[in-house]
Formats: structure tokens, C-alpha cells, sequence
């Protein structure tokens, strides 16, 4: 009796706090939509929003509950939203009432003069759906309104999965339980991986709640989760705002170290630099208008339609000349709206996209779309399209450097790259450090244990400086000379802790390479050069760092015979160490570390 007198008062007084929760894009950190949650008055016995829910189901007003909190979290979030969506929650048996088929929502948008692009309706996997035909028809009508659909709790069980069997959301949500401690669950990380895959080529932005830890945001970016949510990005609060500048900054950092392998092996081009800006249109616009257009053109161009500069969809040029080449085609759509024709769910991308990703995206597309060309949006607004054309004339070109100028092995830049970033270095003023690195006693355990525990071995090691860069916050170029043999450009001010760091890893992951006799042993029983057995330790590194300032006449030749005159001091050491010379010879700093 209490509850549904307070349920009735909350109705009539709208005693409703919408709530927003930040959806952050694992990009860069920017807020890419709000999901709006309604809590009841404070104190009260239906203060929590599952109860309130519950209450108003048994007392058949379910409907009423909902409008009132859609109503006022579209109302309360409409001059504050700017460009990002708002994501709202629906209960799947209130998506049956007729009521929500009379375009309530879309009236009281356009009182607020927001547009149904902005609009997300949020499904829950925990939901029961009895009908799943009927339900996927209300569904695909919204869809076809320019409303988003997001499936949530996907992972949570067997209704999500059927669910995206049947429609096509632009967006599922994984279930918190597979992110919570995703960075100490393999399981769930490798579940987590799989859906990421399959959603990515199904066109579908992924989203990933229950983010309560920096560590689960390190592992979420480098499975290529899009959108992130959760306590560590934002609370829930009754104000629409932006996410803490540190957060911000955590998120852009990681992935720059992420990228940072691809830039050292000439992948850094982004999608955006191959845009072309094209003429856009409206839904609206009539299909003569289109007609026109294209026949103007010299190359056939898809059409790229656009709300408020926000694409919603695209027009095939082949499959727009073959609608009309039928019967009545003419008749039917040149003085109708393109929207009848268009593509609602194009393959859209951000600008700062890698080519490599975009490709591999664009070519997951069904077959019917594999030719459509790619929007290019930046901060969600049109920035561009690529042909695919286009895209495979640089994909080739970028495979082809990478052939080319990258080590086969390891894919860090070869010796060509190592030279033009060295000749940039000397042409200016800043000083710079070398470090040339070494592994010792390589070659005895390549001929002991094979090429191939050799080939993992440089391997290991390549990923080991790599994560030394990624540690300096990659002020430094990695590349790969060949054999055992490694260079590195830095920042003097960086060479004590990047060597000790290095050296300390090392020798802290090399044993692991061994058998365990080996290990115990710590050395090798092997032939050395001149053909007499003799013990070799196990594997230690030599790092020969050369100080550049003055460098005046210098070039890549004094630098290597300065840099093998340390190399050989080094090595004499018998254990892992780093000497540090300036071009004047005079020896500077000699550390070194226990196996």
C-alpha cells in the first residue's frame, strides 16, 4: 500500500532524478554519448530504480513510469548533449504498447529539437522476449526512424546472442562480468576478444560497462574495444559531464604506446589522410536531384547522406542505377526521398583510424556492400569518404614499404630507415644518445637449441625494447640492424633509466628460453669458434650507448666505428651492462647487472 501510494505521487508530481553516465570513447578519451538512469525520490522506499520498475509492472503502469523518465532525461539533457548520443533504457514489453508506437518519443524530440540520430534505445539481454519475430519488427521500424539500437548485458546468456542473430544493432554492451578483473581472467578476456571480433566485422560498436579499474581500461584498448563505461570513467550524476583530464590523459597515452610499434614500421598513416571531402545531401532529397548529380560526375561516386552533418546513410551508385534500370524505377523514386534507397547502416569510421584496420573492417563487410565506400568522420561529424579503391592503391603501397624497409622478423624498421633517422637526427640541434644493442653468447644457443628458439629469441627481445619505449613515453626510434644486433635513439636525459630498465628485464626473462638443466646450471656446454668445447653463461645483454651533442663533421660511419669500440669494452664485462661514451671517447658511466 505504501509503495503504490508513493508510485502514484511520483507519476503525478514527476518525482523523477534523471542521472547520465559517460560512454567514453578508448580512442581519445572524448565522451561519446550519456546513458540516462532514473532514480526516485531521495529516501524514499522506490528510490532505487529497480524496485521502482518492479512496482510499477505489478501495478500496470509501466508505460507511464517510462515515458516519464525518457521524457525527462530528454528534456533535462537536451541543450547539453552537443554532438553526443543519449542512451535510453527500454523494457522490452513496453516497446509492445501501442502507446510507443505513436511516435511519442518523436514528438517530444522534436519539441526539444533533438533528432532521432541522437537517440540510442538500450535493450537488456536480461530482458524476456516471448515473441522474438514481432519484437525484431518493432526493432527494425525504429531503425528505420533513424533511432540507434544497442543490445546491453551481451555474454550474460543466450537471449543477446539471439537477439543479434536476428537484427542489427549498431551497438551491444558487453555484460560487466566479463570485464570486471579482465586483466587477471584469460577466459574472460579471450570471450571478450571473440565478441570484439565478431562485432567488428558485423560494422557494430562495442561498449564495455562496469569499468572500475585503470588496469581493465589497459587491456579493454588493446583488444579494440570502442566505448567504455563505468565508475573509474564517471558516475552516474544528476549534471552532464566531461570525464577527468587525468583519465583523459591515461587513455590517449596508452594508446600512442599502442600505435607506436605500428609507426616504427611505417604504418602510421591514418585513414584520414587518404579522405576526400564529396558533396553530401539530406534524406530528404528527391532521387532526380541524385540522378543529376551522379550523371554530372566523371567517376561514379556513392552518395553520402548526412543530418545536421552527422552521416545516416549511404547510396550505392550501382545498386541506385539498377533500382531505377527496373520497371517502374523511374516512376518510383526520382520524385521521392533518397531515404527510401539508402544504405541506413554504412561502414563508418573515425579519421584517426589506421589504414591497415580500415581495410580489414571494409573488407568484413557482407558481400552485397563490399564495394560501398567508407565514411570518414571526425568527432562524429562527415570529414570524408575513401573508395575502395582507394583504399586497396594504399594498402599496397603500405605493404609494399613494409616489405621493403622493415626487418622480416621482428617487423621493426631495417637498415634504410635506421639511416634516413639518423641522418634527421644529426641534422639538428637537439642531443641525442645511441644505443647500440647487443646479445651475448646468441650465437652458441642458436646452434644448441635451433633457428627457431633463435627466431623467438629476437623476437622476445624486439618486444622488450619496444615496452622500454612505451615506458618513456616513446621519445625514442626502435630499429632493427639485423641478427642480434639492435639500435635505439634517445633523449640523453632517458639512458640510465632505459638501460637499467632493459637489462633488468632481460635478465629476468632469458632463463625462461632454457631447459631447466640449463637454468640450473647457468651456462651452456658447447664448441666455441676454434672448435674446443668450452661452458658458455646464459644469454646477457650489451647495451654501447654513444652521447651525440657536438656534431660537427660527424657522420653515420665515425658513429659505427665509435660504437664498436664501446660494444667490445662492453662485452668484456661477462654480464649484462651498458657503458656510455661521448663522441670525445672519454668514458663516462659502466653499470652492469647479475645474471
Amino acid at each position: 500500500m505504501k509503495e503504490r501510494k508513493e508510485l502514484k505521487l511520483i507519476l503525478k508530481n514527476k518525482l523523477i532524478t534523471p542521472v547520465y553516465q559517460p560512454i567514453v570513447d578508448l580512442k581519445d578519451g572524448s565522451v561519446f554519448a550519456y546513458e540516462a538512469l532514473s532514480r526516485g525520490p531521495k529516501n524514499s522506499c522506490l528510490e532505487r530504480p529497480d524496485k521502482l520498475f518492479a512496482i510499477a509492472d505489478k501495478e500496470n503502469v509501466s508505460w507511464e513510469l517510462d515515458y516519464l523518465c525518457r521524457s525527462m532525461a530528454i528534456e533535462y539533457a537536451k541543450d547539453k548533449l552537443g554532438s553526443c548520443k543519449l542512451f535510453l533504457n527500454v523494457d522490452a514489453k513496453i516497446m509492445y504498447d501501442e502507446k510507443f508506437h505513436q511516435g511519442s518519443t518523436a514528438e517530444f524530440l522534436k519539441k526539444c529539437d533533438l533528432s532521432p540520430n541522437s537517440i540510442v534505445f538500450e535493450i537488456s539481454e536480461k530482458t524476456t522476449i516471448n515473441d522474438y519475430k514481432s519484437f525484431c519488427s518493432v526493432l527494425n521500424n525504429y531503425q528505420c526512424q533513424n533511432y540507434k539500437i544497442a543490445i546491453d548485458d551481451v555474454g550474460s546468456g543466450y537471449s543477446g546472442l539471439n537477439l543479434l542473430a536476428q537484427i542489427s544493432p549498431q551497438f551491444i554492451k558487453i555484460d560487466i562480468g566479463l570485464v570486471k578483473d579482465i586483466d587477471k581472467n584469460y577466459i574472460g578476456k579471450s570471450i571478450v576478444k571473440a565478441l570484439a571480433s565478431f562485432a567488428h566485422a558485423a560494422n557494430i560498436k562495442i561498449i564495455a560497462e562496469g569499468i572500475e579499474r585503470p588496469e581493465e581500461i589497459d587491456i579493454l584498448i588493446e583488444l579494440g574495444i570502442d566505448y567504455g563505461q563505468g565508475f573509474y570513467l564517471g558516475k552516474p550524476k544528476p549534471e552532464i559531464e566531461l570525464i577527468a583530464e587525468n583519465i583523459k590523459y591515461h587513455i590517449v597515452k596508452l594508446h600512442k604506446e599502442k600505435e607506436n610499434f605500428r609507426t616504427n614500421t611505417l604504418l602510421n598513416m591514418t585513414i584520414g589522410e587518404i579522405a576526400s571531402c564529396q558533396t553530401t545531401f539530406s534524406a530528404e532529397t528527391q532521387g532526380q536531384v541524385i540522378i543529376d548529380y551522379l550523371n554530372s560526375m566523371q567517376e561514379p561516386l556513392d552518395v553520402i547522406i548526412v543530418e545536421n552533418e552527422i552521416p545516416i546513410g549511404l547510396l550505392n551508385h550501382n545498386i541506385f542505377f539498377q533500382q531505377l534500370a527496373t520497371k517502374y524505377g523511374i516512376a518510383l523514386y526520382s520524385n521521392r526521398p533518397i531515404k527510401l534507397l539508402m544504405k541506413k547502416n554504412p561502414l563508418i569510421i573515425d579519421y584517426k583510424t589506421s589504414i591497415e584496420e580500415t581495410a580489414a573492417q571494409a573488407l568484413n563487410r557482407d558481400t552485397k556492400h563490399t564495394y560501398d565506400s567508407i565514411i570518414i568522420v571526425k568527432h562524429n561529424k562527415y570529414y570524408g569518404t575513401v573508395t575502395i579503391k582507394k583504399l586497396l592503391e594504399v594498402t599496397t603501397k603500405l605493404e609494399l614499404n613494409r616489405a621493403r624497409h622493415a626487418n622480416p622478423l621482428t617487423g621493426l624498421p631495417g637498415n634504410n630507415v635506421i639511416e634516413w633517422t639518423l641522418a634527421h637526427h644529426l641534422k639538428t640541434p637537439a642531443p641525442f644518445a645511441i644505443i647500440y644493442v647487443d646479445i651475448d653468447n646468441f650465437k652458441v644457443y642458436n646452434d644448441i637449441y635451433g633457428f627457431e628458439a633463435g627466431d623467438n629469441i629476437l623476437i622476445a627481445t624486439a618486444k622488450l625494447l619496444h615496452q622500454a619505449a612505451i615506458k618513456n613515453n616513446n621519445k625514442f626510434f626502435l630499429g632493427h640492424i639485423g641478427g642480434d644486433d639492435f639500435i635505439i635513439f634517445i633523449p640523453v636525459e632517458k639512458i640510465e633509466d632505459v638501460c637499467n630498465w632493459i637489462i633488468e628485464e632481460f635478465d629476468k626473462e632469458v632463463p625462461n628460453f632454457y631447459s631447466s638443466t640449463h637454468r640450473q646450471r647457468k651456462y651452456i656446454i658447447a664448441k666455441n669458434r676454434s672448435g674446443e668445447v668450452e661452458k658458455f653463461p646464459l644469454m646477457t645483454i650489451s647495451l654501447a650507448v654513444l652521447k651525440v651533442e657536438n656534431k660537427i663533421g660527424l657522420t653515420s660511419t665515425i658513429l659505427a666505428s665509435k660504437a664498436a669500440a664501446i660494444k667490445k669494452e662492453c662485452k668484456t664485462i661477462h654480464e649484462s651492462a651498458f657503458v656510455v661514451r661521448e663522441c670525445c671517447d672519454k668514458v663516462l658511466e659502466t653499470d652492469s647487472r647479475e645474471n
